[in-house]
Formats: C-alpha cells, sequence, structure tokens
C-alpha cells in the first residue's frame, strides 16, 4: 500500500489503538473487540509476544490497517514488515533504523518529543512524527511544537485517554493513539471520536 494511502487512512481512522498485550491470543481478543466497536487501525507492539504473527493474520483484513509499534531494531523493522505491517511505528527517532525502513515500502512513523528530534526526522525526509509521551506534557506543548513545524503531522501517543482523543483532533493532530483504556470504551464512547 503506498505510502500517501496509509497516511490517509491513519487520518480518516482518526485514532490508532496500541495493543500491548501478554500473549498472542490476548491481543486477537482485544483487536476483535476493538474493530466490533469500530476502530479502523491497530498497531500492534512489539513487546507483544508473537507480535510478527498477529500483524500477519490480519493483513489482508479490508476494514483495518495493521501496524507494528515499539519497533527499536532493524530486525524488527524487516519482520514487521514481512510480516505485512501497513505501517511500523518507533517510539524514538534513529537514523539507522530511519535509513534502514527508507528501504522498505512500509509508511514509517518514527517517535519524536524535542525540536532537535523533530528537525532530525524532518532532515531524514519524515513529515509524520509521533509525539511520544504526549499524555505527560498536553496540547499545548503540541501546539507550541506546531508553531515552528508547520510541516510536521503529529501523531499524539501515551498517557491519552480516548475522551481526549477529539480535543487533540481539534488542536491539529492527524490521528491519536490510544492504549489500554481503550477497553473500557464502549462503541457509544467511541462514536464521539469518529465524528470528529
Amino acid at each position: 500500500m503506498e505510502s500517501n494511502v496509509v497516511e490517509n487512512r491513519l487520518k480518516e481512522a482518526k485514532l490508532i489503538a496500541v495493543i500491548r498485550s501478554k500473549d498472542k491470543q490476548q491481543a486477537c481478543q482485544q483487536i476483535e473487540s476493538l474493530i466490533d466497536k469500530g476502530i479502523r487501525a491497530i498497531e500492534v507492539t512489539y513487546t507483544t509476544p508473537g507480535a510478527s504473527a498477529i500483524i500477519e493474520s490480519y493483513r489482508n483484513r479490508e476494514d483495518v490497517l495493521i501496524g507494528a509499534g515499539t519497533v527499536i531494531t532493524a530486525q524488527q523493522a524487516g519482520e514487521a514488515a514481512e510480516a505485512g505491517a501497513q505501517f511500523i511505528v518507533s517510539p524514538g527517532f534513529s537514523t539507522d533504523l530511519a535509513e534502514h525502513l527508507s528501504f522498505m515500502k512500509t509508511h514509517y512513523i518514527p517517535g519524536v518529543l524535542t525540536p532537535s528530534e523533530i528537525m532530525k526526522a524532518l532532515t531524514c525526509g519524515f513529515t509524520t512524527l509521533k509525539l511520544f509521551p504526549s499524555g505527560v506534557f498536553g496540547i499545548p506543548f503540541m501546539k507550541n511544537l506546531a508553531g515552528p513545524f508547520p510541516q510536521v503531522t503529529f501523531i499524539p501517543t501515551g498517557g491519552i485517554h480516548p475522551s481526549e482523543v477529539p480535543e487533540w483532533l481539534k488542536a491539529g493532530a492527524g490521528a491519536v493513539g490510544v492504549g489500554s483504556q481503550l477497553e473500557s470504551c464502549s462503541k457509544e464512547d467511541l462514536q464521539a471520536v469518529f465524528q470528529v
């Protein structure tokens, strides 16, 4: 899938469900439940046992984008791409990993927090960046960074409650990554997010 197509589908999804489970079975149950609730973008973290196999089992689903998260090594990136991940996300920025991923067709979203990291990512050609951990710093932090970096699309992730997602989207986020708190959300709760 082309990088710009993935980018547009992530923006349409608005919310990226970050799956961090103790085993493959639990992860798949969580994913099925989230898809039933209307989630259209799933990020399976590489701290979850069997992450590649989970990604592979969802790679042909038309109704959901499946990606790999917490990818911190070239080996993980290779496994994720081979498994069919449509996007790969890192918690931080590594020039080596960015270079390795530039040879793959998979859409890569590196993580940043500081202006220096954003400048490095821009120099390497990345304009969609995971802002992590966002919940700790809040919406004003993202808006302050957007001032000098208007060309960047931020995907804030980390410590954000689903009920806060609409505010982040209204503040300019391209999409928002949300983790474990999604499980307690009803389908109705999530509809408010999708209507922003």
